[in-house]
């Protein structure tokens, strides 16, 4: 379990808090518990901490109060534990709006309960959960990076860690395309942000699942990864495109700073096959980057020619394949100031239709024909043949793949 606020008075003697502010971000995910009186020491958080205060300094002092809070969110701390009693008496009104204008949650914690117990419950929930991820991350990377046979005892440990052998499974990549400038701080690396960041990922991925399948599918985190092996039977019509517009959606409302792209595998069910389907999900993520359209979402499936480029170990062999194709356009174009080259790919786009290509280029048609001929007269090919349209589709294809 990833402890969260959401779930976190689930945990021993956290049952004795009350939610009073910032119900929308109970998912952010508690890194850690931190006891704070001083406001001064705010500026020591590094983020992602529940903080707990008594207000034995502050006392009843709203402003230093609203202060704390506002400080607290811009240093992105999970949240904030208010020990009720002699110093702090009752959480003010103000207070409670302002974090509901942050999405911070703030809870409310009888006196009585000591500090001490709350403290150990949740960093013990999460110390364990962080073994049981690391645990499960080290065994499957193994699965899907080094393990050569699969013997029984490694398909029970799979078992162990939700795989189940009577499901059919797709293998999903979700891949945080900024994850690099976002965690360098000051050309300094941000373990603590890339920690952060994922674990909060993580726990968007959780709910969709837990939404679709009270068993949640495996995740095995990867650098700036999630590596998700989905059974397929739990998704209605299973419909993954869907599923993964979802995740996207959800990771942008929540995160709005981040990109994301995601690959999705064929189906499998062996475990043996995991690595394959990785590899399958890896090459659709690839693809994304190579055709840079405005898409987000990948499947294997769906890669049509690029999967022969993938396999094409020559690129060399490839590249002079397009400099054939249209090595004499590009360099009439270059030398000439023209477009024949884009005019070709538009008019190759539009399923050589006259009238779409003259649109979206916004030409005459005449104008179109002109270059068209031209197109003909320097490359020698003839645009109504099937072999050579399908020699410059695939030139424009390579020109993605590789140039």
């Amino acid at each position: 379990m990833i402890v969260n606020c959401g779930n976190v008075s689930t945990l021993p003697y956290a049952n004795k808090l009350k939610l009073i502010a910032g119900k929308n971000g109970l998912d952010r995910v508690i890194k850690w518990v931190h006891y704070m009186e001083n406001p001064e020491y705010v500026v020591w958080l590094k983020g992602g901490e529940l903080v707990l205060i008594t207000g034995i300094i502050i006392k009843n002092d709203l402003g230093a109060l609203i202060k704390i809070v506002d400080d607290l969110n811009n240093k992105n701390v999970s949240g904030l534990v208010i020990n009720i009693g002699p110093y702090i008496e009752k959480t003010p009104q103000k207070v409670i709006d302002i974090a509901n204008s942050f999405n911070f949650p703030i809870f409310e914690l009888p006196f009585e309960v000591r500090f001490i117990d709350l403290s150990q419950s949740i960093c013990k929930a999460i110390f364990m959960s962080r073994i049981e991820q690391d645990s499960m991350n080290d065994f499957m990377k193994n699965v899907i990076y080094n393990y050569k046979s699969y013997s029984q005892e490694v398909t029970n440990r799979a078992i162990f860690y939700g795989y189940n052998p009577e499901s059919i499974y797709c293998t999903v990549i979700i891949n945080v395309d900024n994850f690099t400038q976002i965690v360098f701080n000051n050309g300094i690396w941000d373990e603590e942000l890339a920690f952060r960041l994922i674990q909060q990922i993580n726990q968007i991925i959780v709910d969709i699942m837990n939404f679709h399948d009270k068993n949640s599918a495996i995740r095995i985190v990867e650098n700036n990864s999630i590596i998700i092996m989905i059974p397929i039977e739990h998704i209605k019509g299973n419909k993954i495109n869907l599923l993964a517009n979802e995740m996207i959606n959800r990771i942008k409302y929540k995160l709005k700073y981040i990109n994301i792209s995601i690959g999705i595998s064929n189906f499998w069910s062996r475990l043996e096959n995991f690595k394959y389907s990785v590899n399958e999900a890896q090459k659709a993520l690839k693809i994304l980057k190579t055709v840079k359209n405005k898409t987000h979402i990948c499947s294997y499936n769906n890669i049509g020619i690029y999967k022969l480029l993938l396999e094409i170990e020559k690129k060399d062999e490839i590249k002079i394949f397009y400099e054939e194709i249209l090595g004499k356009l590009i360099k009439y174009d270059m030398k000439n100031s023209t477009k024949l080259v884009k005019t070709l790919k538009i008019y190759i786009e539009n399923n050589c239709n006259f009238i779409k290509t003259s649109n979206a280029l916004f030409i005459h048609k005449n104008t179109l024909n002109y270059r068209i001929k031209r197109i003909q007269d320097i490359s020698g090919a003839n645009v109504k043949n099937i072999d050579d349209l399908l020699n410059f589709s695939m030139a424009f294809k390579i020109k993605n793949f590789i140039i």
